[in-house]
C-alpha cells in the first residue's frame, strides 16, 4: 500500500502559516526589539483582515479548474430513483461534466461510515471529502494520523491507484450554516452551488437529480449526526487568542544566546596574508537563452570579474574588548575610504544576551552578524582577527595580531 499516494488538497494554507507562526516564537527571535514589535502587530493584523482572494482559491483560477475537469470527461453511472436515495439500480447516465460534489463529514459519524464515505470517493476526482476542521486541543498531526488508520482500514474496498480527496476546509460549512453530516453539495464549474442534500452519502444520488433538473436545498433524505468538529478558523483564532505575546517574545530573546552556534577560532599570533583562489571550472556549457555559448565545459573562470567585490569582510571575536575595539577603528576608515565593512563576529557574550550583542553593535556603528559556516569555509577564515578584501582584482585575507 502507497500511503504516499494519499493526496491532502486544501488544508488551509493560510491557517497552517499561522500555527508555524505561533508554535515558532519559541525558536526564533529578531535582533532588534522594535521590529519584534513590528512582527506581533502584522501577525495581530493579518488574524482580524479579511482573507485575501489568492488564498481562498485553491488552484489558479476556477475557471482553468472547470476546463481540466471537463477536458477528463469525468461522468458518473447514477440510479434512476428520486424516491429511493439509496437505489442500487443503474438505469440513466445523464452528464456530470464541470460538477463537484462536496461531502460534508464529521468524525461523528463512527468509523465504519467514514470508510464507506471514503470508498465511495476513491477514484473520483469529482468528489471531495471535507471535514470542517479537528477537535479542541487535537493537532493536525493527530488528525492526518487517524484518517490515515481510517483509510488503511478501507483500502480493501478502493483500488491502490485510487485513494479519495480529503481535506479540511470549514468553509463549505459556513453559509449556510452546516451542522449535520453527512451533507453532499454540488457546484458547478465556477464553484456557484447547484443543489445540496443531507443524510445520504452517495454522490450518484444527488448527481441523478441534478441531472434531472432538480436545484436548491433537496431536504434530510436519512439519518444525520451533529458535526463534531469545530470550526479551523474560529479554533485556531480562539488558540492565538490564548497565547500570551510577551512572555513567548521574552522566552525567545533569552533561549537565542543559549543556543547559539558559534565559531570557536583562535587569536592570531603573527600577521599573516593569503590570497584566495575562488576559481570555478566549468563542468558543462553554459548557454544564454538565444543559444549563444557564454562559458565553454573546461573553462576556468574567475567570479572576481563578473561580480567585483567591493565589501571588507572583518572577522572577530566579540567578547575580546581588544579586537572589538580594533575592528571598530578599521571599520570606521574602510567607510571612509568607500568600502562598506561588514562584521561577522565568531563568538558573543551569552551571558550577556542581547544587551551585551547591541553594546557591542553600537560600538561598531553598523549591523552585527554571527559568522556562519558556510561562509567560514567559503572564504577559509582560521583565526582571528581577520579581513577579506578584494586588492587589484584578487581577493585576500588579512590576518593581525590584535592590540593591547
Amino acid at each position: 500500500m502507497r500511503y504516499s499516494e494519499w493526496r491532502w488538497v486544501s488544508v488551509l494554507i493560510w491557517a497552517l502559516a499561522t500555527l508555524v507562526i505561533a508554535e515558532s516564537w519559541a525558536d526564533e527571535a529578531l535582533p532588534d526589539p522594535a521590529l519584534r514589535d513590528q512582527a506581533v502587530q502584522i501577525q495581530e493584523q493579518a488574524l482580524a483582515a479579511p482573507r485575501p482572494d489568492w488564498l481562498i482559491e485553491q488552484h489558479e483560477t476556477v475557471a482553468d479548474w472547470s476546463v481540466t475537469l471537463r477536458d477528463a470527461g469525468s461522468s458518473t453511472t447514477i440510479a434512476p430513483s428520486a424516491t429511493s436515495p439509496e437505489s442500487d439500480d443503474t438505469a440513466t447516465e445523464p452528464s456530470s461534466k464541470g460538477l463537484t460534489v462536496t461531502i460534508l463529514a464529521s468524525r461523528a459519524l463512527g468509523e465504519a461510515q467514514l470508510r464507506e464515505l471514503f470508498a465511495v470517493a476513491a477514484g473520483r476526482s469529482e468528489v471531495r471529502v471535507v471535514f470542517r476542521g479537528v477537535a479542541p486541543g487535537e493537532s493536525l498531526g493527530d488528525f492526518i494520523r487517524q484518517i490515515h488508520g481510517l483509510l488503511r482500514e478501507a483500502s480493501n474496498d478502493m483500488d491502490s491507484d485510487a485513494f479519495p480527496r480529503i481535506e479540511i476546509d470549514p468553509r463549505p460549512f459556513q453559509t449556510p450554516l452546516v451542522e449535520v453530516a453527512p451533507t453532499l453539495i454540488v457546484t458547478d464549474g465556477v464553484g456557484v452551488e447547484v443543489a445540496r442534500v443531507s443524510g445520504i452519502s452517495r454522490p450518484d444520488w444527488i448527481l441523478e437529480q441534478v441531472g434531472q433538473g432538480r436545484r436548491g436545498d433537496l431536504g434530510v433524505r436519512g439519518p444525520t449526526v451533529a458535526v463534531s468538529e469545530p470550526d479551523l478558523i474560529a479554533e485556531l483564532q480562539r488558540r492565538l487568542a490564548g497565547i500570551d505575546w510577551d512572555t513567548r517574545r521574552e522566552v525567545a530573546l533569552a533561549r537565542y544566546w543559549e543556543r547559539a552556534a558559534f565559531a570557536e577560532l583562535p587569536v592570531v599570533e603573527k600577521p599573516r596574508e593569503r590570497r584566495l583562489d575562488l576559481t570555478l571550472v566549468a563542468q558543462t556549457d553554459v548557454t544564454l537563452p538565444d543559444g549563444t555559448t557564454m562559458i565553454r565545459a573546461g573553462e576556468r573562470v574567475d567570479p572576481l570579474a563578473f561580480m567585483p567585490f567591493r565589501q571588507r569582510l572583518f572577522v572577530f571575536d566579540a567578547t575580546d574588548s581588544r579586537q572589538v575595539a580594533e575592528v571598530a577603528r578599521r571599520g570606521a576608515a574602510s567607510r571612509v575610504e568607500g568600502r562598506l565593512p561588514v562584521y561577522l563576529a565568531t563568538q558573543m557574550d551569552r551571558a550577556a544576551g542581547w544587551e551585551g550583542y547591541r553594546t557591542v553593535q553600537t560600538a561598531l556603528h553598523d549591523p552585527l552578524y554571527l559568522l556562519t559556516p558556510d561562509v567560514q569555509r567559503r572564504f577559509q577564515i582560521e583565526r582571528v582577527p581577520a579581513v577579506v578584501e578584494s586588492r587589484e582584482g584578487v581577493l585576500m585575507v588579512s590576518e593581525w595580531v590584535p592590540e593591547g
